[in-house]
Parts: C-alpha cells; structure tokens; sequence
C-alpha cells in the first residue's frame, strides 16, 4: 500500500491553512493510489492539533513537539524530517508550496533523500500507480507534466490549489507522538531577535478577495484609495514587485514569482501591466479583474473583467457602487 506523508506545521493555538490545503491533495491522492495518508505534527506544544488532521483527512498522525520548532529554524525542521522519513519509509512526501516548506524544507530534504522534487504543483495524474505532477508554466500560460525520480516522490502543492476537506469530527485515525532529539540536529543560522511585521487588515495568505496595485498607482498614497475599497468588500491589499520595491507596500504583501502565490475567489489588478513574472503569482485567481490605462497591457489576455481608464476614474465609483451592494444585501 502506498504511503503518503504530508508535511504540516502549527501552534498551539492555530492550525494555518496550508496544513489542510497540503491534506486535502494527500487525501486525494491516497484515494486515487488506494493507499494511506499519513501527517507529520511539528510544532511546539502541537498535540491537540493532532485530532483536528485526523478529521480533515489524516488516517495516521505522528507528532513532533519541541520548543527549537517555534521559529521554524529550517536545519531544524530538515532534521526532523529526515528522521521521520527514515523511521516511516514513505513513499510520496508533500508539503505545501510556502516559504517554510515548499521554500526551504522540502529542497534541502530532497538533496539528503537524493530524490527528485516537483515544486508548485496545483494537481496531478495516476497511470497505472504512476504520478505524473501538474504546474502551471509561462506565468500560467500553459501546464506542464512531469515526472520525479529518485526513491521518493516529493512535491510542494500551490497555495489555494486545494480546498480543505470539511471536518468529519466522527473519522477515525492514529495519532501517535514520536520521540526525536531535536536538541542535537545542528543549525547554521542562529536566533538573535524576533520581531513580526505589523500588519493592518486581512492577511494576504488568507484572503479570499485581493485589490493589488503596482507601478501604474504612481505613488504610496494612491494606496489610500485600494484601502478603502478593501475595507469594503473585506479583502487585502498587495502589491506588484515595483510596488513593493518602491516601498509602497511591505514584502508580505508582495504577489508574483518571488513573492506570494495566491489563488482567490477575486482579484483585482489596478495599474498591473501583467508581466509573466506577476501573473506567475496571481494567474490561479478565480477571477481577474483588470484596471489599467493601456489597453495593450498583457494582463488583458488573462483578465476575465478588463477596463481600460485612469485607475482614479474607476476606483472612487467603483467603491461606491460596492458600498450601495453591500449595504442591500444586509
């Protein structure tokens, strides 16, 4: 029976989306492959998270609880899951495509397996017990098909490429804690301060509606109005690589190749050309709605609602019109 492994990480007090994104694809392709899935716990005081991935999918959990895994130091966690992999011998190991582990676990544990890894993916195929790993090319242009080598299959799934399961609070499933001693994996990297970002608003990672705006906004304070409209309809706001260079919005609020992948119910593009590199992070989004002033932007191509004006025609009524909608529906 196939064994498949997925990576997720948590506290003691949430478990973050990517866990039940990264579960949901491991449930859907242990059902193709009739096999198992199984889910690594890593995390500090993470045990009543345990029953929760049972619930959403899981049919094994093994948890790995040790205070070094709060700061996600990856040596640490590459450590951590090289024992796993040794002691449970799966045979495909996910992880969710993100900073932590699609970023920096799953590549530096894939050169220790001396494996192939597929990254990004947003599905796959089973022939005759064989996976063949689909991701999006050419800024989602086009969908490649690939194939790993190596003892063991590893991929990193896209954020928002699966929907999380509904918890079953009757399924069944193992949760057994594994005894690792973290304390001895070495780290090249060594903590000096934490701080966290402050941030006002809906999280990028989790919204379902984005108003990203890039260089075409012209200045920092034309953020002010995408603020607005985001206050509206309950969405975050982004911003393009310029946008971000320029200081108009923080790193975490980057969308493209070397910022976030998100793929909401709505997006809205305002002052975006749509350069590949942009688009490589927006293009899974449900819907695209573009606001630009050239009408030969490329992100027209791949808009589903395209309007061709000055932004500050467009967003002023535009925000108006969605207030109007939102106060008749209460």
């Amino acid at each position: 029976m196939t064994k498949i492994l997925a990576f997720c990480t948590a506290s003691a007090e949430e478990l973050p989306r990517a866990a039940l994104e990264v579960l949901a694809a491991g449930r859907q392709l242990g059902d193709k492959l009739d096999g198992t899935l199984q889910a690594v716990l890593l995390g500090p005081n993470v045990e009543g998270q345990a029953e929760r991935l049972v619930h959403h999918g899981a049919d094994e959990v093994f948890v790995v609880s040790h205070p070094r895994l709060q700061v996600h130091e990856a040596d640490v966690m590459v450590g951590a899951m090289e024992a796993l992999v040794e002691e449970l011998s799966p045979d495909v190991i996910l992880f969710p495509h993100d900073e932590l582990g699609g970023g920096n676990v799953a590549p530096r544990l894939a050169y220790r397996l001396n494996t192939g890894i597929i990254t990004d993916c947003t599905g796959f195929e089973v022939q005759s017990d064989n996976i063949r790993w689909l991701r999006p090319v050419y800024g989602g242009k086009a969908m490649a098909t690939m194939v790993a080598n190596g003892p063991v299959q590893m991929a990193t799934t896209r954020a928002r490429a699966f929907e999380p399961l509904e918890a079953d609070a009757t399924r069944q499933g193992q949760v057994q804690t594994v005894e690792i001693d973290v304390d001895s994996i070495s780290s090249s990297v060594s903590l000096v301060e934490r701080t966290q970002e402050e941030m006002e608003g809906i999280s990028v990672d989790q919204a379902q509606i984005i108003v990203c705006g890039g260089r075409g906004m012209e200045e920092e304070e034309s953020f002010v109005a995408l603020e607005k409209l985001a206050g509206v309809l309950g969405a975050a706001v982004a911003g393009s690589r310029p946008a971000a260079d320029l200081g108009w919005v923080t790193h975490s609020q980057l969308i493209g190749q070397t910022g976030k992948i998100v793929a909401p119910n709505l997006y809205i593009a305002v002052g975006i050309s749509g350069a590949p590199q942009h688009m490589a992070g927006a293009g899974a989004s449900k819907t695209i709605v573009a606001i630009n002033k050239d009408e030969d932007a490329p992100i027209f191509k791949l808009a589903h609602i395209g309007i061709v004006d000055e932004w500050q025609n467009v967003i002023e009524p535009f925000t108006d019109a969605c207030k109007d909608l939102v106060s008749s529906s209460d």
